[in-house]
C-alpha cells in the first residue's frame, strides 16, 4: 500500500475527504436537533396540523424511544468487548440490577413509590441529555479547531441543563406526583424561568472571550447546546416543553451510533453494512418493543387478569430500568479520558480526530 506521507496528492485527497465527512456530520447534528424542536414547538400545537402531521409525529416519537436500544450495538461489537470485560459492573451487573429492580417496583409497589421513581428518572434523563450536549460540542470543537471545549463553555451548557431539571418536574412530574409537591414544582419552574435569562448573557460573554478560536459550525453547535432546553420555559405543554428536545436528543444519538456501526471495517472509506444492519435491527425490533410496551396495560385480558397485569407492569418498569442502564453505559462508553474508550471512539470517528 502506498504511504500517504510520501504521496502529497493522496494525503491531500484524504484530508479533503475527512473535511467533507466532518461537515456532513456536524450539519446532520444541527438538522437532527432543530428539526424536531421546530416541529413540536411551532407545528404540532396548531389544531389544524394535528391530523395532517400525525404520521410525522408518530415517526418522531418512535425514533425518540428507539434510540435507547441502539446502545446494545456496543454489546454486539467484538471490538468493544474488551471495554465491557474490564468494566463488568457498569456494563453487565448494574444494567441487570436496574432492569430487575425497576420492573419489580412497578409491578408490586403503590403509585406513590412509582411516582418518586419517575421523578428520579426524569431528573436523571435531563442530566443525561445535558451530558450528551457537552459531548456533541466537544466533537464540534475537535472537528473544527482541534481543541477541547473550555471549562467556561461547558459551564454555559451545564447551566441550562440544571435549570431544565428544575423545570422538568412541573412539566412531567405534576401528573404523577403527590399534590403536596405541586407548589414546590411551581416554585422550581418560576425560579428556572427567571434564572434562564442569565444563560444567554453568560454564554455570550464566554463566546466573545473565545471568539478567535471558533468557526461558524462550531458557533452554531455551541449555541444549540446552550439553548437546547429553552422549550422547557417556552410552554408547559408536553409537546413543546418536553418532546421537542427529547426527540432531538434521540436523533442526535442515532447519528452517533450510525457512525459507530458504519466504521467498524479496516478500510475507513468502506462502510460496514453488517454493522448498519445490526443497528437497524436493534432500532426496528427492540425499539418497537420499547415504544409499545405501555400499550400492554390497555389490553383487555391483561387488565382483567392480576398475573398478566403484574407482568405488564414489570415490563414497563424494566424498560424504564433499561433506559437508565443506557444512561450508565453511555456515561462510560464515550469517556475519552479512558484509554480503551478513547482508542475505540477515535478510530470510529477518525475523520473528526485526524
Amino acid at each position: 500500500m502506498e504511504n500517504l506521507s510520501t504521496n502529497p496528492i493522496g494525503l491531500e485527497v484524504k484530508l479533503a475527504q475527512n473535511q467533507l465527512r466532518k461537515r456532513w456530520f456536524l450539519v446532520s447534528l444541527l438538522i437532527a436537533t432543530w428539526l424536531p424542536i421546530i416541529f413540536f414547538v411551532f407545528l404540532v400545537p396548531s389544531r389544524d396540523a394535528v391530523s395532517r402531521l400525525a404520521g410525522i409525529k408518530t415517526v418522531f416519537l418512535f425514533l425518540g424511544t428507539a434510540h435507547v436500544p441502539a446502545t446494545l450495538f456496543f454489546y454486539l461489537d467484538g471490538k468493544f468487548y474488551g471495554i465491557i470485560k474490564k468494566h463488568r459492573v457498569r456494563y453487565v451487573y448494574v444494567p441487570i440490577l436496574l432492569i430487575v429492580v425497576t420492573g419489580l417496583l412497578f409491578a408490586f409497589t403503590n403509585t406513590i413509590t412509582q411516582a418518586f421513581v419517575l421523578l428520579f428518572y426524569w431528573a436523571w434523563q435531563a442530566f443525561h441529555y445535558g451530558r450528551q450536549n457537552i459531548g456533541i460540542y466537544a466533537f464540534a470543537s475537535l472537528a473544527e479547531t482541534g481543541t477541547a471545549p473550555r471549562k467556561e463553555e461547558k459551564l454555559a451548557i451545564e447551566f441550562g441543563t440544571i435549570l431544565a431539571i428544575l423545570g422538568t418536574f412541573k412539566i412531567l412530574g405534576t401528573a404523577v406526583a403527590p399534590a403536596y409537591l405541586h407548589s414546590a414544582f411551581d416554585l422550581f419552574y418560576r425560579f428556572g424561568l427567571v434564572a434562564f435569562f442569565a444563560v444567554p448573557v453568560f454564554s455570550l460573554v464566554v463566546y466573545i472571550k473565545f471568539f478567535r478560536h471558533t468557526t461558524f459550525l462550531k458557533s452554531c453547535l455551541f449555541f444549540t447546546s446552550v439553548f437546547f432546553f429553552l422549550p422547557v420555559f417556552i410552554s408547559t405543554d408536553n409537546n413543546i416543553g418536553f418532546l421537542s428536545y427529547a426527540i432531538a436528543h434521540g436523533l442526535q444519538y442515532i447519528i452517533f451510533m450510525t457512525v459507530i456501526s458504519a466504521t467498524g471495517t479496516a478500510d475507513p472509506v468502506k462502510a460496514s453494512y453488517k454493522g448498519l444492519a445490526q443497528l437497524a435491527g436493534l432500532l426496528l425490533v427492540v425499539g418497537f418493543a420499547f415504544w409499545r410496551v405501555a400499550d400492554l396495560k390497555e389490553v383487555e385480558i391483561v387488565k382483567s387478569t392480576w398475573a398478566y397485569a403484574r407482568v405488564a407492569d414489570f415490563l414497563f418498569g424494566a424498560v424504564l430500568g433499561a433506559t437508565m442502564a443506557h444512561f450508565v453505559v453511555d456515561a462510560d462508553a464515550w469517556k475519552l479520558r479512558m484509554e480503551r474508550q478513547r482508542e475505540y471512539i477515535t478510530k470510529r470517528f477518525s475523520f473528526v480526530f485526524n
